[in-house]
């Protein structure tokens, strides 16, 4: 039986960013979604406050939405959706209005960090948000040079009330960077996994094989707290992560 899952991370809306180019293959992905037990899927694409208007992208956002609801297919498809978005991150992010931006229903809000370097006022502004009452996901840290490096710096944003997530495709292949992640996972700075799937070739849907990686490297106790956390963000409802321990570095490698 496959279990149900809920994916908080994805970019299958069509033709509005480097997701999902066109109806089809929102289609297509959506199938593989379901058929791995997805039930619950958030709609997350990308948004950048440097290229768009919130307006502008929460009228793009909805346009595609409809032409996905428009389809015979999808009309036919046992899933239930909301939307959100990735947001990317800028110190202006403390002064707009984010509620448009939040998953649907909640208080909860993606965002996504610049990869190499640690980017300037970023605990002053994520403390800002969380003081306004929003709570930021911090989206597929494993990719984050300087939280790799230094695991410690993602442990002081957990404690300032972040949460964090991971992609499935971490777990799935091994790299070098996978003893770091099973520090997160271990250490309680990683509260769900999602596919981020973008198309059926790049970063296809995965969450079946995500959960078999976790299940098999550190066993059915956070599979199930995983699958519970995604299904309560996505219902709205406050989490209570477990305690964040903060890593250590022993002979070299973070424990």
């Amino acid at each position: 039986m496959v279990t149900q899952k809920t994916d908080l991370h994805c970019h299958i809306l069509p033709g509005i960013d480097d997701g999902a180019k066109n109806l089809e293959v929102s289609i297509a992905l959506l199938r593989e979604e379901i058929n791995q037990g997805v039930t619950n899927i958030m709609f997350t694409p990308h948004f950048d406050s440097d290229r768009i208007s919130v307006d502008e992208f929460v009228s793009a956002r909805g346009e595609a939405l409809e032409q996905l609801r428009a389809s015979k297919e999808f009309a036919g498809m046992d899933i239930n959706f909301k939307l959100g978005a990735e947001v990317y991150y800028t110190v202006g992010l403390a002064d707009m209005e984010l509620e448009p931006l939040c998953y649907q229903g909640s208080d909860y809000i993606l965002i996504e960090l610049p990869t190499q370097a640690r980017p300037h006022g970023l605990s002053r502004t994520l403390g800002t948000i969380i003081n306004k009452g929003y709570r930021p996901i911090i989206a597929h840290v494993e990719r984050y040079a300087y939280m790799m490096s230094d695991p410690t710096t993602l442990y002081d944003l957990i404690d300032l009330g972040c949460l964090a997530q991971i992609n499935a495709e971490t777990l799935v292949t091994k790299t070098k960077l996978s003893p770091v992640v099973g520090c997160l996972i271990r250490r309680g700075l990683v509260q769900f996994i999602a596919s981020d799937c973008h198309s059926r070739r790049r970063r296809p849907p995965n969450l079946e094989k995500g959960f078999a990686a976790l299940r098999s490297n550190y066993g059915g106790k956070y599979e199930e707290r995983f699958l519970d956390a995604a299904k309560q963000i996505y219902s709205g409802a406050a989490i209570c992560p477990e305690d964040a321990k903060k890593p250590k570095k022993i002979l070299g490698m973070w424990v």
